[in-house]
């Protein structure tokens, strides 16, 4: 089923800034065109996101939990500060687009800072998604690519978005899986999977959606090659 570009935009204008916080199971399947613009909702209309965070990451890259000060620009940038328990800086990692920097100063006098760079992923996160994790959105497909590409609802209300194949993009799956709240349909799971040359594949989990954005404070990435899990304490936003 096709899906039209200008309906899923209208929708998201509607219903980005919804608000509440009840929320229960799916009771029966919704409408494929009204699911995709719920599951692109949350966050939708955030541009700017400054804020501390906890985090925990297990990868080859980093390891280990700690706070950190965020600055998430739309489209492309992202900037964490990692802090000790101090407050103190101990490492500053800034992604663009699909490429990261991590910069650690130097502790001791003598020493020297060290830099790390890279592109992919980070700590587990696909870097095409990082700053739009961060933002409070949704991993969906680009709308350039939706209105070619086949959606449905399966039996248990999951809906699944296959995205067509081009010269410029390879063919992507997306599984969501919703709860209601506030009386609408809410993701808190969605598995991403890529397939060719470039195949990966990775599992989101959200929770605790935010007043008026929808969205999630708590949010956490599993891939074969890193786990990320980040709780917002505080996040202060512009649109």
């Amino acid at each position: 089923m096709q899906i039209s570009f200008q309906r899923w935009a209208a929708g998201l204008a509607l219903i980005g800034f919804s608000y509440g916080c009840a929320h229960a199971p799916l009771e029966k399947a919704e409408d494929p065109q009204k699911l995709i613009v719920q599951a692109c909702a949350p966050g939708s209309l955030v541009k700017s996101v400054k804020g501390s965070a906890w985090m925990k990451l297990q990868s080859k890259e980093v390891s280990g939990q700690f706070p950190a000060n965020v600055i998430s620009q739309g489209p492309e940038d992202l900037r964490l500060e990692v802090t000790n328990l101090l407050g103190g800086t101990e490492a500053v990692i800034t992604v663009q687009g699909r490429h990261y920097e991590v910069n650690v100063p130097s502790k001791k006098k003598g020493t020297k800072a060290q830099k790390e760079e890279g592109s992919g992923s980070w700590g587990g996160i696909p870097l095409q998604w990082a700053t739009d994790l961060f933002l409070g959105r949704i991993p969906c497909p680009a709308a350039t690519v939706l209105s070619g590409s086949k959606i449905s609802v399966g039996d248990s209300g999951d809906l699944t978005v296959e995205t067509p194949a081009s010269l410029e993009h390879e063919v992507e799956k997306y599984v969501y899986h919703f709860r209601k709240w506030e009386g609408t349909p809410w993701p808190e799971s969605l598995h991403w999977e890529r397939q060719g040359a470039f195949a990966n594949a990775v599992d989101f989990k959200f929770d605790d959606p935010e007043d008026k954005t929808r969205s999630p404070k708590k949010w956490e990435a599993k891939s074969s090659r890193g786990e990320v899990k980040v709780r917002w304490k505080d996040r202060d936003i512009a649109h």
